[in-house]
């Protein structure tokens, strides 16, 4: 770890007035609600962004040399800031299919840990979803990316081609799980 860079991400809950929204106006207030995370985030970090602009593919465009990654979901939204490549993901902890864990992961990956449970489905799966973020890719990435070791309740290293990351989980909200990149850097998690 890198004492030295530390980085700031945010939590931030949705108002219940927004929480009821359906189809455009949702997806907008989500979206303004994770901008609002990501600029606390900055402050957190002393940077100062620009202009937040997405490549042809949605990938984040560094702001003034400054990587930034969101996430949303009804209840919560995350974001952070980085002087390096970074993503962070949200899900709600939730039943899923059987089927799912298939596609999320192979044999050796669900082998490292003594159960497979629903949180560890989402421990996966957001640590795949952020380090995706991370490098520029979408879920079509999902099949290079792999869970390469358990390090303990809130890590986890991952490998995409030829790169290892690692990644921190917050357990801040009951029902969720936030995830993001590390890349050395020590992580102040702030839940608003």
């Amino acid at each position: 770890m890198n004492p030295e860079i530390i980085i700031h991400p945010v939590v931030l809950a949705v108002p219940e007035s927004d929480r009821g929204l359906k189809g455009r106006e949702k997806v907008a207030a989500l979206g303004r609600h994770a901008r609002q995370a990501l600029a606390h985030s900055a402050r957190f970090g002393g940077v100062r962004l620009g202009l937040l602009e997405k490549d042809d593919h949605g990938a984040p465009v560094p702001s003034n040399g400054i990587h930034w990654s969101l996430t949303h979901k009804e209840r919560y939204v995350a974001a952070v800031t980085a002087p390096h490549p970074v993503g962070i993901d949200i899900e709600s902890i939730r039943p899923v299919r059987s089927g799912m864990q298939k596609r999320l992961a192979g044999d050796a990956e669900w082998a490292l840990a003594p159960e497979i449970t629903q949180t560890l489905f989402f421990r996966y799966w957001t640590a795949k979803e952020a380090v995706l973020k991370a490098v520029g890719k979408g879920l079509t990435g999902l099949s290079r990316c792999r869970v390469e070791a358990i390090v303990d309740a809130d890590h986890l290293i991952l490998s995409y081609e030829d790169s290892r990351w690692t990644v921190a989980h917050y357990w801040g909200t009951k029902e969720h799980i936030v995830t993001v990149t590390a890349d050395g850097a020590a992580i102040q998690w702030h839940c608003i």
